[in-house]
């Protein structure tokens, strides 16, 4: 019913005995959004597919409130952290660290969130899907 916690057997093992294995490589402490240290994420060799998740109630907020790791998100991008965590930023942002296979866009429940999703998508260089995983839904960004 809820997570597990730190896996017990290698993940090559589990892998091994399911379809599909999902994990959480790291967390943002709460926050919508974040930039990753470069010990991050640990993704197991047998991975065969990424998704960055990233939290659309984090856009156009002051990046020092809605980004975990600030100061390298900032240096990622340039901006201060009192500057807005825009699309452009947060695509920038994305594109720099160049972490997942695609991209998940999530929190997109409201339409201002949505367009600033997309506005986002845009500017990404591997596909993008947006929504919002407590309403069930989300949908491809390609155009």
């Amino acid at each position: 019913g809820g997570k597990l916690g730190p896996l017990a057997a290698p993940m090559e093992d589990l892998a091994a005995l399911w379809d599909y294995v999902l994990v959480e490589a790291d967390g943002s402490r709460g926050l919508p959004l974040k930039a990753h240290a470069s010990y991050e994420p640990v993704v197991p060799s047998c991975a065969g597919l990424t998704i960055l998740v990233a939290g659309c109630s984090g856009l156009d907020r002051p990046i020092r409130e809605a980004v975990h790791r600030p100061e390298v998100f900032c240096r990622l991008t340039g901006r201060s952290p009192e500057d807005a965590a825009s699309p452009e930023a947060v695509a920038a942002a994305l594109r720099a660290e160049g972490l997942g296979d695609l991209v998940f866009l999530n929190q997109a429940d409201s339409p201002a969130r949505r367009a600033a999703g997309l506005e986002l998508a845009r500017d990404l260089d591997r596909p993008a899907f947006i929504g919002a995983l407590k309403g069930k839904e989300w949908t491809s960004c390609a155009s």
